[in-house]
């Protein structure tokens, strides 16, 4: 202790000279630490670069200006394609508004399908909206989505309508919310999907009903020409039960033809009959029966179940709009 209190100086020295010794080895390891990074990703570099001047076609200047032509052109296809997915315009309403706007879209389409003569299942038919006709208070994850599916909804059926099909047999869409009971005549299982990197989200319907193929056809064609979206995912086609031909009901049977009459003695003082002739060589002639009208094409019934799904493009990632489709969404 006596050598430390006259020597504190230099032991003071010693000690600072150790720490820096220790901070100057810390400082090495670190650093050492840092070099093999640098050159395990300098030599990840080094790998990529040849492989890079190793690919075919090389990366050149006129390459890599051809391909940023082949990224605008690939852009400008998309700007293009989303004309053909517009949303279906609807009324962003809630609550008692939106009660008033279904009342009337309803019995727009019913007025639609008489005009055009088309069975609806019923007279009171709400289009799968039985439930919020009588329901008073919505909750809010409701909206927008039910004034989404109602826009859709009537588009589809308008279309429909317009291709003159016979009867409309069932119309079934997503469940929106938990409030909402389900039903196995208004609700199928199938579930909305969102595409956050695509931009785009589609809601699935199933519809089933009667018509001939003519019709069928133009309502096909209805679809592809929309630019709201509508896409066929899958068509099922059967004879309508109304059509189907019954084994057991017996079918009318031809009468059989009558006997030929051999001719009568001829009165007295009257004609005598000649002999029958007899034709040497040749076979005997049935006479043919008239030909009547035939069938060339027999049109049927046709029961035809579409599955739909309308596709729209997504509102930009800093919009506050709601993208909808409430409970049931699925996001890809």
């Amino acid at each position: 202790m006596l050598w430390l209190k006259r020597n504190l100086f230099l032991a003071g020295g010693g000690l600072i000279a150790i720490l820096l010794l220790g901070f100057g080895l810390y400082y090495l390891w670190t650093n050492r630490q840092n070099n093999k990074k640098i050159e395990a990703q300098l030599e990840e570099n080094k790998t990529t670069f040849g492989g890079l001047i190793n690919k075919d076609p090389y990366p050149s200047p006129t390459n890599i200006t051809r391909a940023k032509e082949e990224v605008m052109r690939a852009r400008e296809a998309i700007t293009n394609a989303r004309a053909y997915f517009q949303p279906v315009p609807f009324e962003s309403v809630t609550d008692q508004a939106f009660k008033a706007v279904l009342d009337n879209t309803i019995f727009d389409l019913h007025k639609k399908a008489e005009v055009t003569s088309v069975i609806l299942p019923s007279k009171t038919y709400a289009f799968t909206f039985e439930h919020q006709k009588r329901q008073l208070q919505f909750p809010p994850e409701a909206f927008p989505a039910l004034p989404q599916q109602l826009a859709e909804i009537k588009l589809i059926c308008e279309l429909l309508f317009d291709a003159k099909i016979n009867k409309l047999i069932t119309f079934r869409r997503a469940r929106l919310y938990t409030e909402e009971p389900l039903s196995q005549v208004d609700h199928h299982e199938m579930k909305p999907e969102v595409d956050e990197q695509m931009g785009m989200a589609g809601n699935p319907y199933e519809v089933v009903f009667h018509a001939f193929s003519t019709d069928l056809a133009t309502a096909l064609q209805s679809f592809y020409k929309s630019t709201n979206g509508v896409l066929v995912k899958a068509v099922a086609v059967e004879v309508a039960a109304a059509e189907v031909p019954q084994p057991n009901i017996n079918q009318p049977v031809a009468p059989l033809p009558r006997p030929a009459v051999p001719p009568t003695t001829p009165p007295p003082g009257g004609p005598r009959p000649l002999p029958p002739q007899r034709t040497v060589g040749a076979a005997a002639v049935p006479a043919k029966a008239p030909e009547g009208l035939k069938t060339v094409l027999n049109e049927r019934l046709l029961k035809i179940t579409l599955v739909l799904e309308v596709l729209r493009t997504l509102p930009p990632q800093n919009s506050t709009q709601k993208t909808g489709y409430g409970l049931a969404q699925t996001t890809r």
